[in-house]
């Protein structure tokens, strides 16, 4: 019988990594993304070499019809045995009020509301068979808010809390419920998210730390098995999240805006 996984936002980065390790597992694949040359070429490459069906959406999330094609190939599908939700919506790194709300808006609903009709969709079935995998990667930034990351913290910290519940809510059901938050990450999207000179100033002070996606895929389904709530990639990562938070506000806020 065959099994399938379903990867939001798979067309380079933590996605793709996942795409890559769950089709070398031998999963077939529901992957997503925007760029449709990319994201072909990865699902061909990943079919030719492990043989695995792999359907492809092309989506824009933020847009309701986009996000009913993904719906309508979910819904056809009965073996569903995991879900990551990994799309994020890159593009600014500004204060609150220097973007318009219409981003702040799509942000929300690509981090918030996608996963959340994902898992209505997909979660009864696997309550059903009795057994299923679900991860949403949050951030660091779930934990630690930063000056310019102000709504993206904050639907990272909310995707982070509910899943603590929905994990609360599944764990005796056969469900294994995953919030992975990594930090600084090789990938596209910190590029995209920060203009060139404040990204090349995030790189070079993180280029000791930064990790490749195939790490954290690794780290993410070492604590999968292990039924682990929270994942953070990275030791430095994992010292961050515990130290940082009990500091006073004020000395944490002068930190973060350095």
């Amino acid at each position: 019988m065959s099994k399938t996984a379903v990867i939001t936002g798979a067309t380079s980065g933590i996605g793709a990594a996942y795409a890559r390790r769950l089709a070398k597992d031998g999963y077939d694949l529901i992957i997503t993304g925007r760029k449709k040359e990319t994201i072909q070429k990865l699902a061909d490459d990943i079919s030719k070499q492990h043989k695995v069906k792999i359907d492809v959406i092309i989506a824009e999330l933020s847009n309701d019809n986009d996000f009913q094609k993904l719906a309508n190939t979910v819904k056809a599908n009965n073996e569903i045995e995991i879900l990551i939700n990994n799309a994020g919506y890159s593009g600014y790194a500004k204060h609150f009020e220097e973007t318009d709300i219409i981003e702040h808006e799509k942000m929300v609903k690509v981090h918030q509301i996608v996963p959340l009709r994902l898992i209505s969709l997909i979660l009864p079935g696997m309550i059903k068979r009795g057994k299923g995998n679900i991860i949403s990667v949050c951030s660091v930034a779930a934990i630690l808010s930063t000056p310019s990351n102000t709504v993206y913290s904050g639907t990272k910290a909310f995707l982070k809390s509910y899943s603590q519940g929905l994990y609360q809510e599944v764990r005796d059901k056969g469900i294994k419920v995953q919030a992975l938050c990594p930090g600084f990450t090789n990938t596209n999207f910190a590029k995209d998210y920060y203009a060139k000179e404040l990204y090349d100033n995030v790189m070079k002070s993180t280029e000791k730390t930064i990790m490749a996606p195939e790490k954290v895929v690794d780290y993410s389904l070492k604590c999968l098995k292990k039924d682990k709530f929270v994942c953070i990639p990275g030791f430095r990562n994992r010292m961050m999240a515990m130290f940082l938070p009990p500091i006073p506000m004020g000395i944490y806020t002068n930190m973060a805006k350095k």
